[in-house]
């Protein structure tokens, strides 16, 4: 004898995969990009504490500090040990090697760093200004 429960058939239950699969695909990639914003936020954050905690700590302390940029993360060190270091984000790299000096005053000489990042047309300035360690991003 025949069971005659209702169910789906195996093209009905292809289908809804297919469409769930299709769903899903819509909300990772704008998922994606969120997460890619998100990551280069918290990197300037932790770029701008750790740059003034430095600045701050080359003058507390009397000692040369030196900033390194490098191609995917920024070294801070103190005398030339290794501090600490920031890393870019997976969408972020620096444009060319740089290091700069920061004097036991906390003076530091001018220089434009470029950061690409995938996420934005144009790429990111980061002026150091001559004198007390000051910064400012730009697009």
């Amino acid at each position: 004898m025949r069971n005659k429960q209702p169910a789906f058939s195996l093209i009905e239950t292809i289908v809804v995969l297919a469409l769930s699969v299709f769903t899903l695909l819509l909300i990772a990639r704008p998922l994606e990009s969120s997460i890619s914003v998100l990551q280069e936020r918290i990197f300037w954050q932790s770029f701008k504490q750790t740059w003034t905690r430095e600045i701050i700590s080359s003058t507390k302390f009397i000692k040369v500090h030196t900033i390194i940029f490098k191609n995917k993360k920024i070294i801070f060190s103190e005398q030339n040990n290794k501090k600490v270091t920031v890393e870019l984000p997976k969408t972020m790299t620096i444009r060319r090697y740089e290091s700069i000096n920061v004097n036991d005053t906390g003076s530091i000489s001018g220089r434009t760093i470029i950061v690409d990042s995938t996420l934005q047309d144009k790429p990111y300035y980061i002026l150091i200004q001559l004198g007390w360690g000051k910064y400012h991003v730009t697009h």
